[in-house]
């Protein structure tokens, strides 16, 4: 695009937004790095991780594991199951939620304030990975 009194572009231009002559503007960009699932299959490896350091219950901490490990095994597939996906990921959110919630609250979780911090980074990874 060239012009008078405009941005002038000499190459390539990808991955941006522009609005020329407009007053007020308002844009959103999601933009996903990798493979289709990448994300989200690092934010599961991320969480098994750190999952001892959560404080949850054992039941809780086995759940969430196999869920994880469900998630990890869909994502590989050639074709994921989306529903399965989100089935899975709403288990997680769920169980890193009452963390990070009873952390707040004080509620007797067995997770302290590093606990509850490394559940809302990884609610908001989730989010991110999987909308």
């Amino acid at each position: 695009m060239t012009g008078t009194g405009g941005p002038q572009f000499f190459g390539p231009v990808s991955g941006s937004q522009f609005a020329i002559g407009n007053r007020d503007v308002v844009q959103h960009q999601y933009v996903a790095g990798g493979e289709p699932g990448s994300q989200l299959a690092r934010t599961m490896r991320t969480l098994l991780t750190a999952l001892e350091t959560l404080g949850l219950s054992p039941e809780g901490e086995v759940t969430v594991r196999q869920d994880a490990e469900a998630v990890l095994e869909e994502v590989a597939n050639e074709q994921p199951d989306e529903g399965r996906l989100h089935r899975l990921v709403s288990r997680i959110r769920n169980a890193l939620s009452a963390v990070a919630a009873g952390a707040v609250t004080g509620a007797a979780t067995g997770a302290g304030s590093g606990a509850a911090e490394l559940a809302q980074s990884m609610l908001t990874d989730l989010q991110r990975a999987l909308p």
